[in-house]
């Protein structure tokens, strides 16, 4: 046989292990083969000793001998062979210990050492194969705590495939999770984490040491708004739910879609997982390159997926158990359902699926079997008795009532408290307000003016405005509602038309010297007057503007909206480049157009021309003639030369050739692009809007200035503001038949996941045999071809 010296430490002594193509023994030929061995001569030629230590071994440490073959240069083969070497020597070294010294990682488990000590040297060397023989060898070394404590490394150091070996071979999962404070505080990511944490929860600490607890406030302030955020810990817990939290944040995805496999929560925590990858997303210097960006990406697509797929499964198994299971809660994600944590993590494909849809459009209609719009809202606001005809309809529950009475009162609340009804009475009492407001500040909010009943109804409806908004603030996070575009105008629009309307009313000393005086401005008693018109203009700006809400009811008119908004991202960017474009030139003009001294006399005035004549010319207004001969507002310099005044046009050709040809095309590139992505997903987009406005619609009963009605019976009442009421969503999972029909999906799921894997195996196998049996062929016929040769060629000697 063939021989090589490979090193064993076992108790700091070296040992000779002797490896041969065939099986040793204790009789004198396995040494006679090793001794004729020509290698083994020339190695022993100066070591004396060596044979007599060669026969010990064979003799007394039979057991740690080591057999493989090295001719057929198998390296792999030789790499498990120094393994099984060192596990065997540790298996030794661990019996001769003392019974006090216990193992590293599995302690108060020394008598079941065997195995699970080779597994640990094997999790080192990154061997699962090995792993896995060792754990077949002898199922009774398994023990399911001694797995779990090698399973904390396997997670920390990110080794999937002995991560689904060791939960195969059931290891301690609840143990495992009940130590991920470990995973969190020992990850290779753990500072990656501890970014996370710091700015989701505005933590200013340098340093933060995970607890229980903080894991905790981390969940629920991903999931709960501020009113109903909670930092308890949930006594309903799934440890595959919280090592699939830590998997996803060190953006493990193997590890995280394992653990996912295992949660009770499949569509729930995938949703958690996009919204928190998401909120990773957004989080500045945390992703800190390229591939982690790259995985994280993925990551959110795939477990979107997941969590459409299952819920399709759901869907077509039984419809009516998938509405429940979406309008149901889990105490762990403080009982969020499924369409408030797809609408928090903006997962737009879950939201436009039919089983959500049909909830949603039941919702919209609320006490209404019928459409409505804002034809029909306007005839029963000015006709009420048209409510108790075939105008509109309502549901059987609400129909039938004990009394006349009782009905009546039904139907009036039902059409009152329905999000359809509330949307359109919303926007015509915004549009009265518009209009009333666009009154008074052109008709009677003049100078010194009294208060009129005009004025005295148009304040308390502006306030009544401001509070609702105060309100809506007050039941969400200030980071969510400034989320919404339309609560950014919101915002800005009444600080507008508040300074406005404060400023026009500021009294002056001397308001009957104002003819005199009006000729100077810092004495000018309407100062402040024409300042507050000037806020009351910009505030008029953005409540039309803010008109446009109320296409996002509608399907077509919904995703121009934001069209509109992600057009102002590009605009921004164009702007940039403009203004740095514009500037440079602006500035060539000057120094082309102008002295020194010119500056100093006019005290600076030349710096609005360098951005009146740029803007302007993008517009096609060139002012060529203005430049040339100075005669414009801005440069009023006459004795140019020709040669100045040549180098001006040539100046406004390049600026004009690189805003129009380039700067302006690429603008309109960056909207077309904007305009495509958006409109191949516009009924995706729409169904997420409707979602959205349903949201925002359900917060109160009325519109303003109504509302007040709402607050004060409410007050009364002590009652929440909110109409809105989560069916099931406290019922903690009570419904054994959901949780088994979502286990059910799951399971298929998974099913169907292994059987597509199987069959691209089988076929990528048909193709590679195929492809083989193809290769011989020509092969045979390459041979078949050389024989005739040589047959010819014998022939003709």
């Amino acid at each position: 046989g063939s021989y090589r010296r490979t090193m064993c430490v076992e108790e700091m002594q070296t040992t000779e292990i002797c490896s041969c193509s065939h099986e040793i023994s204790l009789d004198c030929p396995v040494v006679t083969s090793v001794i004729d061995d020509a290698n083994f001569e020339k190695t022993t030629r100066n070591d004396s000793g060596f044979l007599s230590r060669v026969m010990e071994i064979v003799t007394t440490y039979q057991d740690l001998l080591i057999l493989f073959d090295l001719e057929d240069d198998d390296y792999d083969g030789l790499d498990a062979a120094l393994l099984e070497a060192l596990v065997k020597a540790q298996n030794v070294s661990n019996n001769s210990e003392s019974n006090e010294v216990e193992s590293i990682h599995l302690a108060d488990h020394s008598n079941k050492k065997g195995n699970l000590s080779g597994v640990q040297v094997a999790l080192g060397w990154n061997r699962p194969d090995f792993a896995e023989r060792l754990l077949k060898a002898d199922n009774s070394s398994k023990d399911e705590i001694a797995l779990g404590s090698i399973l904390i490394h396997a997670l920390a150091w990110n080794l999937h495939e002995f991560t689904e070996l060791l939960v195969s071979h059931d290891a301690s999962i609840p143990m495992v999770a009940a130590n991920t404070v470990v995973l969190y505080n020992t990850s290779h990511n753990s500072q990656h984490l501890e970014r996370f944490v710091r700015f989701n929860m505005g933590v200013k600490t340098k340093e933060i040491n995970f607890t229980k607890e903080t894991i905790d406030c981390m969940i629920n302030k991903l999931v709960s708004n501020r009113n109903d955020f909670r930092s308890n810990v949930s006594n309903e817990s799934d440890p595959y739910f919280e090592l699939m939290v830590w998997a996803a944040l060190s953006l493990y995805p193997e590890i995280a879609y394992m653990m996912w496999k295992g949660t009770q929560e499949p569509i729930r925590a995938a949703l958690f997982v996009v919204m928190m990858l998401k909120r990773l997303s957004k989080a500045n210097k945390i992703i800190i390159n390229a591939h982690e960006k790259q995985t994280l990406h993925a990551m959110i697509v795939k477990f979107e997926a997941l969590a459409i797929d299952i819920l399709q499964g759901l869907h077509e198994m039984d419809s009516t158990v998938c509405e429940r299971a979406l309008n149901s809660g889990w105490q762990r994600l403080n009982n969020k359902t499924y369409m408030e944590m797809a609408f928090r993590c903006r997962a737009r494909d879950f939201v436009a699926h039919p089983a959500c849809q049909e909830i949603c459009e039941r919702r919209w209609k609320g006490a209404l079997t019928s459409e409505v719009n804002f034809i029909i809202v306007l005839l029963i606001s000015i006709f009420p008795f048209l409510l108790f005809t075939n105008l509109v309809t309502f549901r059987p529950e609400i129909s039938r009532g004990r009394t006349v009475l009782g009905t009546f009162l039904n139907k009036v609340k039902g059409y009152i408290t329905s999000p359809s009804v509330k949307f359109w009475l919303g926007v015509m009492f915004y549009i009265s307000f518009v209009i009333l407001q666009t009154h008074v500040i052109l008709r009677e909010l003049q100078f010194q003016s009294s208060l009129s009943p005009v004025k005295i109804v148009y304040f308390v409806w502006f306030t009544m405005l401001f509070v609702d908004e105060v309100l809506q603030l007050s039941m969400i996070s200030f980071r969510d509602w400034f989320h919404n575009m339309f609560n950014k105008i919101d915002l800005l629009m009444y600080v507008l038309v508040a300074l406005g309307l404060i400023l026009a009313h500021v009294p002056t000393e001397d308001s009957a010297s104002s003819t005199d005086s009006a000729s100077s401005t810092e004495n000018d008693p309407r100062r402040y007057y024409h300042v507050g018109r000037i806020f009351l203009s910009m505030g008029c700006i953005l409540f039309y503007v803010r008109m446009l809400h109320m296409f996002a009811v509608d399907s077509a008119l919904g995703p121009t909206l934001l069209m509109i908004q992600k057009m102002i991202r590009d605009f921004k960017v164009f702007l940039l480049l403009f203004l740095i474009v514009a500037v440079a030139f602006g500035i060539g003009y000057t120094i082309a157009l102008t002295d020194p001294e010119d500056w100093r006399e006019t005290q600076g005035s030349y710096v609005s021309g360098i951005f009146f004549y740029t803007w302007f010319q993008m517009y096609g207004e060139l002012f060529v003639e203005e430049l040339q001969d100075g005669s414009g507002h801005y440069y009023t310099k006459a004795d140019l030369s020709v040669g100045r005044k040549q180098f001006v046009v040539g100046l406004v050709g390049v600026y004009m050739a690189i805003v129009m040809l380039m700067l302006v095309n690429i603008l309109i590139a960056m909207f077309s692009d904007t305009y495509t992505r958006i409109k191949v997903r516009e009924d995706v987009i729409f169904k997420f809007q409707k979602l959205e406005l349903l949201q925002e619609t359900e917060k109160s009963y009325l519109p303003p200035p109504l509302s007040f009605i709402h607050i004060i019976v409410a007050k009364l009442m002590s009652r929440p503001l909110t109409s809105s009421k989560k069916s099931d969503s406290s019922n903690k999972w009570k419904d054994s038949v959901i949780r088994s029909a979502v286990i059910d999906c799951l399971e298929d799921y998974l099913k169907k996941e292994r059987n597509i894997k199987s069959s691209e195996t089988a076929t990528l196998l048909r193709e590679s045999t195929k492809m083989l049996k193809n290769r011989i062929f020509k092969l045979q016929r390459h041979v078949e071809n050389i024989q005739t040769s040589i047959d010819n060629h014998t022939s003709t000697a």
